[in-house]
């Protein structure tokens, strides 16, 4: 059998899910690098003029097999064939990072922005949770259809929440501005403390 026939092989049988212990065995490879070789080989071969890293290229030919078997059906005028490439479709393009961005996700980066969020500190994991609504709600509007759309619209709560957390609403920053003048006007000694207390 030849190289080149071998590594496309393997490439199949892993991308139906075969163990490469399995593929080295079906396929007569000396030890499992040597699989994992011809896999990339394979890949290298298959992504030709495309970006990716060999996991999620392996993944976009995956989605590629389904959408093929799936396409003549779709074509026939097969509704669950055709609502399956869609969402393979869709699917492509965020694997792929071509959902990368968006309006939401635009106006999201320039609020972290101009606040000076502390995105890598301590609110790394606020800002993360942000990123990942907006970034859902534009690719749904984008490629969405019909209650696709409509159920984007329900996530917008929670990403004001997110924001809220991030003193990045109007509210927020005006609460957050109330509290400093208040704390400012405080008075300092026990005795006034103790009558704002006690209404004294």
């Amino acid at each position: 059998m030849e190289t080149a026939e071998k590594d496309q092989k393997a490439l199949l049988l892993r991308k139906a899910g075969a163990s490469l212990t399995k593929i080295r065995k079906d396929v007569g490879f000396r030890d499992v690098r040597s699989v994992e070789k011809a896999i990339d080989r394979a890949l290298d071969d298959a992504r030709k003029g495309k970006d990716g890293t060999s996991s999620k290229q392996l993944e976009l030919e995956r989605i590629d097999d389904l959408y093929k078997a799936q396409y003549p059906a779709a074509l026939r005028g097969d509704v669950g064939a055709t609502s399956l490439c869609m969402e393979l479709m869709r699917l492509r393009m965020r694997l792929s990072g071509e959902q990368t961005g968006g309006d939401l996700t635009d106006a999201l980066e320039t609020t972290l922005k101009e606040l000076n969020i502390d995105e890598k500190g301590k609110d790394a994991a606020v800002v993360m949770e942000a990123r990942i609504l907006a970034r859902q709600i534009d690719t749904m509007v984008r490629y969405g259809v019909g209650t696709e759309v409509t159920k984007a619209l329900y996530l917008i709560p929670h990403l004001t929440n997110q924001l809220r957390e991030l003193g990045a609403t109007p509210a927020a920053r005006e609460t957050v501005k109330s509290v400093g003048q208040e704390s400012f006007q405080q008075p300092r000694d026990d005795l006034s403390v103790f009558r704002k207390a006690h209404q004294i």
